[in-house]
């Protein structure tokens, strides 16, 4: 069998499910959606279905015979636990969907962990679960969180907001939240790492191979970006979908040639894995609140962000680590 067709029997499972099943449940979300009632659920949900495609593919190819199976598994049921609340809200209303998804995230984490670290340590080094690199892996975490609050209040800065940081930032409390995510990471760390093992692990090294080191980094963006498609127009930003749409992209290429040069440097999936987890997690510490859903976006916010997220974080496609060829096979 060529690589090529070895290539096409990994990407369609993997698109198959990663692609799929977000986008049929957004059929759901917009009837949800239109009812009114909870849709948070949705967006938790569907950072479980890219690892799920990856698994598919694995299992499939026969590449996760030497893998950590259990591990592996305990995530398709959890994904499809996820997928049943998110239906479960439309066929059942008041059911406390919202309730159990979030149980089945921590839970789900806290089983993880303990199923993960019970299988053989070659087992999880086979699928590039193993951990390395570990002080690299923080300075790149803290490299993050310093650009990434830099765009922040440069944003509020050119918006003439910033006035309405200052005053919360003079308090000990966006310090405390900041100090108190790292503990949370071991209570959900599951639906982070169910995208960074779709995107970073799985599909990233095959794009570069078809795209070249950059290239490919460049199309994952793309493709993440729209992946969030049935978010976009039913979840974040319903007035204004479009602009929500420009805004994701910018977010996904430009944060995925972040996420891809840690990851890259690294050796590391858990290194995207929290980069993702703050990522989410960060909007906690500028403002107190996590709304990310009924969003109002402008076209000049727009244009404000992709310079400033431009700025941030498209100088690192220079870096070497993407001179480096890499196989077709994520070997990391």
């Amino acid at each position: 069998m060529d690589k090529s067709t070895s290539t096409a029997r990994e990407l369609v499972p993997f698109a198959l499910v990663a692609y799929g099943i977000p986008f049929l449940m957004g059929i759901p979300l917009a009837i949800a959606q239109q009812a009114g009632y909870s849709t948070d659920l949705f967006a938790n949900a569907q950072m479980y279905y890219p690892a799920a495609g990856a698994i598919a593919a694995l299992l499939l190819t026969r590449q996760a015979d030497a893998m950590p199976r259990r591990f592996f598994v305990f995530h398709l049921i959890c994904t499809g636990l996820m997928a049943l609340c998110c239906l479960g809200t439309v066929l059942l209303p008041g059911g406390g969907w919202l309730v159990a998804c979030n149980l089945i995230v921590i839970l789900g984490s806290l089983a993880g962990w303990g199923i993960l670290l019970a299988q053989k340590k070659e087992l999880r080094q086979a699928a590039g679960l193993g951990w390395q690199k570990g002080k690299l892996v923080c300075g790149c975490v803290v490299l993050y969180i310093l650009l990434r609050t830099a765009v922040v209040f440069a944003s509020a800065a050119i918006a003439g907001q910033l006035g309405n940081y200052l005053p919360y930032w003079s308090t000990p409390s966006p310090y405390m939240v900041l100090l108190f995510l790292l503990p949370n990471f071991f209570l959900s760390f599951m639906p982070f790492w169910g995208e960074e093992y779709g995107w970073r692990y799985f599909l990233q090294p095959r794009l570069q191979s078809r795209f070249g080191m950059r290239g490919g980094v460049l199309v994952l963006g793309v493709l993440w970006g729209l992946w969030h498609l049935p978010l976009n127009f039913f979840f974040h930003a319903q007035s204004t979908p479009l602009q929500n749409v420009a805004g994701q992209l910018i977010t996904c290429v430009t944060l995925g040639i972040f996420f891809a040069w840690a990851y890259l440097k690294t050796g590391n999936i858990w290194a995207p894995v929290l980069l993702h987890f703050f990522n989410n997690n960060l909007s906690v510490v500028y403002t107190g609140a996590a709304e990310i859903s009924n969003q109002t976006v402008g076209w000049m916010n727009i244009l404000a962000y992709l310079v400033l997220m431009g700025v941030a974080f498209l100088p690192f496609l220079a870096s070497p680590v993407f001179g480096k060829k890499k196989s077709s096979e994520s070997s990391l």
